[in-house]
């Protein structure tokens, strides 16, 4: 894979602070940062990829969408229990 650059501003504090962090996590600042930043992404991704909803919303929701039954489906519907004979 090409390596890329990323270019970023901050202030001295921050800096230090990151630093400090990946000084303690065995990393590099670079991987430090690029790691932190794939966790969010991943997340953020996974979030955008799927929509939760309540059962009661979805069930409104797929009403809402779902066309008219047809006359002719709903009358055929209708005469079903008489038309099927049990036993």
């Amino acid at each position: 894979m090409a390596a890329e650059t990323i270019n970023m501003r901050t202030d001295t504090a921050r800096k230090l602070k990151l630093q400090a962090a990946a000084d303690l996590s065995d990393r590099s600042l670079t991987a430090f940062i690029l790691s932190a930043a794939d966790a969010a992404a991943d997340e953020i991704l996974a979030d955008h990829q799927s929509t939760q909803m309540t059962a009661q919303f979805f069930d409104d929701f797929f009403d809402a969408m779902a066309p008219a039954p047809a006359p002719a489906l709903t009358d055929a519907a209708e005469r079903l229990p008489r038309v099927i004979r049990r036993g």
